[in-house]
């Protein structure tokens, strides 16, 4: 179906006066003596207790502290606790986690373990496929699941560095309406209701936001609006039924990134620049657009109890967006006697293109059907999963784009230029499908060794061709991706296991003609491969304490150089290895303190390249030491009172290649407080949070993009943020 048909079901007024209409519905919650709803936490919890016990990102569907998977789960209480409302602030609440080209605006994502992920591979929805390139909303996120490493078994086709679910919340057994209202010190406001009640032994779940967005950036406030719908019925004791609708639009100019200055005037940025203003966007033109993504979601699940033992469960998704990518764009620099890229010149030009890419249309379309269960075997107890998945990904560009040079403008002093906005570059509309099948086997091999065995195989195409008609490419290949681990359990509170899998990835050549002979293609897939120790200690009820080392080889595509100037990107002529340690303690040390820290050391390096100076470098934008700590104290001696704090550091990224340039080391400290009382009998939740408290200025990242360029993202400012939660 195409987007502009689906487009007229997007009615925003008429969609939030309905879902406010709902909140405000007094909550009536219709007893059912069969309703089995699920219990989620609740996020207006006073403090964070930490006590999630598993996850659903592992696909073994045991306790976190028996997986032998390194799996980071972020909690609604959590995220509550530290103001976390995009995926860069949650990147700071766990060391193998970092940002990649995250910055006000625009789509955000992550690396993990010093992988860039897979804006269409690398992220789950309640356990379905789900793309990530759209403005998230994080009002109806019941938590984040990391898994950190290969996630073949779990997804098929996806980069090596780590698996994301975002689950979303789900009806409760008890009506309430929580209201929260907050605001930060530039101007930005939000309301957030988040309703329970029944209809007629339906559970339903609303979460309705509008916020008026006012970053710390010059010239990028927007808005946004929000909505989400979920529902659940039992339909008997044996027999469930869920469902989930969103929509979220979201109006925002982006905030580009900057370069390194080219010193010695080879052409190449090689110098970091000076302090500059924090707040400085070079998206400020008088024909600067917003970027701004409309999107929409279903899902529908269907859980079934055959027997004590076994169960099964059917799920279908789909995801329309709509995005509208506009910039300003400064890359480059072409007013020095060499032209300069990537980077800028020295005295801080760079030349601006006007770039707009309108109606871009990506569709996903995910389902998943698979049977759990327990059966005896050769004196031993086996847990199985079976299963079968299939996911379609489309995108339909623009029959054109404009990337037109305007001019040249400067980072300490921007000058105004004029803008193009003629298309000039055609566009490249991909498809891409994928259909798996997969089992899982754990078998119980004394009191205290289990094994684990799984495989999936994924049967892929894509395809891809220019928007109008020519340079079509398509490939199909068929993949199997194993998995296999052992784990030892010498005391009933300790762990440790050994795992070893594959992966698999596609990859496709940047959409530049000017650049790539073999622009917009397809890529065969290539192969990755993870071996793991590691080991959990449950120090106490509420206390999980985890250590891992582990090494991940993954092959890239590198490009050649042909006559012309022109490169020809092959897949599988570069190869990085990293290699890392990672430990964590997440839960509360008393009934007052609760920690979530982690720490990781990680040496990532070339070991292939067509370039053979490469080899041994560091790859870029990878820190080789990161640690985050948090910590919530409750006061006993003020009740209702409490305050958190976020230590966060990281040292050794590089931003060049040959690792000649390396960010400074950087830490930053965050903290908040929070204050519970009534007012006239309702339960009001004061919060102050702070970013940055003590101002550090500090680079924050430096990506290497797919293309080539490098960028520079500075650190956000002092940022305060106040709110107040009414629960009726």
């Amino acid at each position: 179906m195409a987007f502009r048909t689906y487009q007229k079901i997007f009615i925003p007024p008429m969609a939030l006066s309905w879902a406010v209409a709902c909140a405000l519905i007094p909550p009536v919650w219709a007893q059912n003596a069969n309703a089995r709803l699920e219990e989620v936490t609740v996020s207006g919890r006073l403090a964070p207790v930490l006590d999630v016990e598993r996850a659903d990102v592992g696909g073994l569907d045991i306790p976190l502290a028996r997986a032998p998977q390194s799996i980071t789960v972020l909690s609604a209480d959590l995220l509550a606790s530290t103001a976390t409302s995009s995926l860069s602030n949650a990147i700071k609440l766990d060391a193998s986690l970092a940002d990649s080209y995250n910055t006000t605006g625009y789509i955000e994502s992550l690396s993990v373990r010093g992988f860039l992920l897979n804006q269409n591979n690398n992220f789950l929805r309640n356990g379905l496929a789900s793309s990530n390139f759209l403005a998230a909303a994080w009002e109806n996120k019941e938590r984040v699941e990391v898994l950190k490493g290969i996630s073949g078994l779990q997804s098929g086709v996806s980069a090596p560095g780590g698996l994301v679910n975002f689950v979303t919340k789900v009806p409760m057994q008890d009506a309430f309406t929580s209201v929260n209202i907050g605001g930060d010190a530039h101007g930005g406001t939000k309301v957030h209701v988040d309703s329970n009640f029944a209809v007629g032994g339906v559970g339903v779940r609303v979460n309705v936001a509008a916020e008026s967005l006012r970053p710390y950036a010059q010239q990028a406030d927007g808005k946004r609006q929000f909505v989400s719908v979920a529902l659940a019925r039992a339909l008997s004791a044996d027999t469930s039924v869920s469902a989930e609708l969103e929509y979220h639009h979201k109006q925002q100019p982006s905030v580009p990134g900057l370069g390194l200055l080219d010193a010695n005037g080879d052409g190449l940025g090689d110098t970091m620049p000076a302090r500059i203003d924090q707040r400085l966007n070079l998206n400020n033109q008088s024909w600067s657009q917003p970027f701004e993504s409309e999107s929409a979601v279903a899902q529908l699940v269907l859980n079934q109890r055959l027997s004590a033992q076994w169960q099964a469960r059917a799920s279908v998704g789909v995801q329309r967006s709509r995005i509208n990518d506009r910039l300003a764009f400064p890359d480059g620099c072409s007013s020095a006697p060499v032209y300069v890229y990537p980077g800028l010149c020295a005295n801080g030009d760079v030349d601006l293109y006007d770039y707009r890419s309108e109606g871009e249309e990506r569709s996903n379309a995910a389902w998943d059907v698979r049977l759990r269960g327990t059966a005896p075997a050769l004196g031993m107890t086996h847990r199985i999963a079976l299963g079968m998945s299939g996911r379609v990904a489309q995108e339909d560009l623009a029959p054109m784009q404009a990337y037109n040079w305007v001019g040249t403008t400067n980072i300490y002093a921007p000058t105004p230029v004029a803008g193009d906005a003629t298309p000039s570059v055609l566009n490249t509309n991909t498809r891409e499908r994928a259909v798996d099948s997969y089992f899982s086997l754990a078998s119980d091999l004394g009191t205290q060794v289990q094994s684990f065995l799984g495989a999936r195989v994924s049967m892929l195409k894509r395809s891809s061709t220019r928007s109008d008609g020519s340079d079509a490419v398509s490939l199909s290949q068929t993949v199997t991706t194993p998995w296999a681990g052992l784990s030892w359990s010498p005391t009933m509170d300790t762990s440790m296991y050994v795992s070893w899998g594959q992966g698999v990835e596609l990859e496709a050549v940047p959409n530049r003609p000017t650049q790539f002979a073999n622009y917009g293609a397809a890529l065969s897939a290539l192969r990755s491969e993870q071996t793991e120790l590691g080991i959990k200690w449950q120090a106490s009820r509420r206390m999980l304490v985890t250590a891992a080392i582990f090494s991940i080889d993954k092959p890239f595509a590198d490009d050649i150089a042909l006559a012309g100037g022109l490169v020809q990107r092959v897949a599988g002529a570069k190869q990085s290895r990293h290699r890392g340690v990672e430990l964590s303690a997440s839960g509360q040390v008393t009934s007052q303190l609760s920690v979530h820290a982690s720490a990781t050391v990680l040496d990532a390096h070339w070991t292939q390249a067509q370039d053979s100076s490469l080899i041994g470098q560091p790859v870029t934008n990878v820190p080789r030491n990161k640690a985050s700590l948090f910590a919530d104290y409750k006061l006993q001696s003020v009740p209702g009172f409490g305050w958190n704090a976020l230590l966060i550091y990281e040292s050794g990224k590089t931003a060049l290649p040959d690792g000649s340039v390396t960010l400074p080391a950087a830490w930053q400290l965050d903290g908040g407080l929070r204050y519970q009382t009534q007012w006239t009998g309702v339960p009001v939740l004061w919060r102050l949070q702070v970013e940055n408290i003590t101002d550090r200025s500090y680079w924050r990242e430096a990506p290497t993009m797919s293309w080539g360029g490098v960028y520079l993202f500075p650190s956000a400012p002092r940022t305060l943020r106040t709110s107040v939660s009414f629960d009726f």
